[in-house]
């Protein structure tokens, strides 16, 4: 899989900025007129995505290994995990797709649970069944939630997902050996990159800053994250301060001159600029919009 590309719209809905909603719930089958059973080998920037094969024969592959899944089957794909499958066709099967800045605010103070879902992981085979009936269920609670609206829908949501992450912590419980290993350096710096980035959003917005974290140069940092992600750093800076952005129009009741001094921008006229430029829209059309969508019965 070292031709492995990114994607950031044929699979997901777009940059993590566009998850405002915490996370996405949907069927395999729901994107079959785009693969037709088949997902190229690819891999994500800024978002965790977890698998659930419930019916169904898979074939394919994670970072650099190749599997053969019979169901029930689970996947953890963390951001910049590569991967692709073949799907049996009318297999049963879901994908939640999550920023991988919420996975790293889920998980702040459990390193126990950092360290398993830092890397891809692999549930399978008759001794993981039962708990993969289990967790199918809960899968099938997100599908519900994922389709309500309301100020409760994302506090469901979140509640459902740390259930999950501890559903795949205590099943990987006895199999300290069964994670496919990451051994591309650029990858382990850029992930390590988006890892302060969402532990210092409200503080760092230097890509300097972050570079002195890392005991890298600035250039060397860019370079590389441009290499990978497509993007440069200061641009993957700038999508995360939107997510939150967004975030904070849609689920707070705080006026945005507040919210643009919230998240360090010298004046709420600037906030607005840096808000259209890259939404197209203004915060206050943004926040009426969304919520008329929310609110809608």
């Amino acid at each position: 899989m070292t031709d492995a590309r990114l994607d950031r719209h044929e699979y997901v809905l777009g940059a993590p900025s566009a998850h405002v909603g915490l996370l996405n719930c949907e069927r395999i089958a729901e994107r079959r007129h785009i693969h037709n059973w088949k997902v190229a080998p690819h891999y994500h920037d800024g978002l965790s995505q977890l698998f659930l094969f419930g019916r169904g024969n898979i074939t394919g592959q994670i970072d650099d290994r190749h599997y053969s899944f019979k169901s029930p089957a689970l996947v953890w794909a963390p951001a910049l995990c590569r991967h692709g499958f073949d799907y049996e066709p009318e297999m049963l099967g879901w994908v939640i797709t999550i920023p991988s800045a919420d996975v790293t605010r889920l998980t702040e103070g459990r390193a126990w649970l950092r360290d398993r879902i830092q890397k891809p992981q692999v549930l399978e085979g008759p001794e993981h069944v039962k708990l993969l009936t289990e967790v199918q269920l809960l899968v099938r609670r997100i599908e519900e939630e994922h389709r309500r609206y309301g100020p409760d829908r994302s506090l469901a949501l979140e509640a459902l997902f740390q259930l999950l992450l501890l559903s795949v912590y205590r099943g990987l419980s006895d199999e300290p050996e069964a994670a496919p290993a990451r051994t591309d350096r650029r990858q382990i710096l850029v992930q390590r990159f988006q890892e302060l980035l969402d532990q210092h959003i409200q503080a760092v917005r230097s890509v300097a800053t972050f570079a002195a974290m890392m005991a890298v140069t600035p250039t060397h940092l860019s370079r590389t994250v441009k290499d990978v992600t497509g993007c440069t750093a200061g641009e993957i800076i700038q999508d995360r301060m939107l997510l939150e952005a967004k975030r904070q129009l849609v689920f707070s009741d705080h006026p945005i001159a507040e919210i643009a001094y919230a998240l360090d921008f010298s004046s709420p006229s600037y906030f607005s600029r840096f808000f259209t430029a890259r939404t197209g829209e203004t915060p206050a059309r943004f926040r009426r919009r969304v919520r008329s969508i929310s609110e809608a019965p």
